[in-house]
């Protein structure tokens, strides 16, 4: 892993559909440090790769709302995906998945032995995904709004502190 900083620049992020698998409804986002994003085909062997990958989320202990977020990012080694769903109300667990770009065919598990390796473009979506949980499902605790949660794609990137 590399150990030096780099300038940070904005990469752009795209909120992009709802996917529904398995009973499951799952925001997709992409993120790119190009133009836009490219590996479409990455794209489509993740998305044949989620119901598996959600039957092993449902055996959880935790409550499931079959609610998620996946972010497909491009990054300099290859393309990260976080798959992240809703549990115990207000956490979010992820599993992070990898595959680089000499062999995109190849989804595997992270290469760190971790579950919780973010970016901070990729925070980026977990920021709105919070807010959007807060307002539409937290602050409607007695009425959750699940459609509106589903609906609220747009990621609004803040400027840096």
């Amino acid at each position: 892993m590399r150990t030096t900083f780099e300038t940070y620049k904005p990469r752009n992020i795209v909120p992009s559909e709802v996917i529904q698998k398995n009973e499951w409804s799952i925001k997709l986002y992409t993120i790119t440090q190009k133009d836009r994003f490219s590996s479409r085909s990455i794209l489509v062997n993740v998305i044949e790769k989620l119901p598996d990958w959600l039957k092993v989320v449902e055996r959880s202990n935790l409550p499931i709302y079959k609610k998620a977020f996946l972010i497909v990012h491009e990054a300099r080694e290859g393309v990260w995906i976080l798959l992240n769903w809703w549990t115990g109300g207000e956490m979010i667990q992820t599993q992070i998945y990898f595959t680089d770009y000499k062999t995109p065919e190849i989804i595997r598990e992270s290469p760190y032995n971790t579950s919780s390796l973010l970016c901070v473009w990729e925070l980026e979506v977990f920021a709105h995904e919070r807010r959007s949980w807060i307002n539409n499902i937290l602050k409607k605790a007695n009425r959750p709004d699940f459609q509106s949660y589903l609906d609220d794609m747009k990621i609004e990137e803040r400027p840096p502190l």
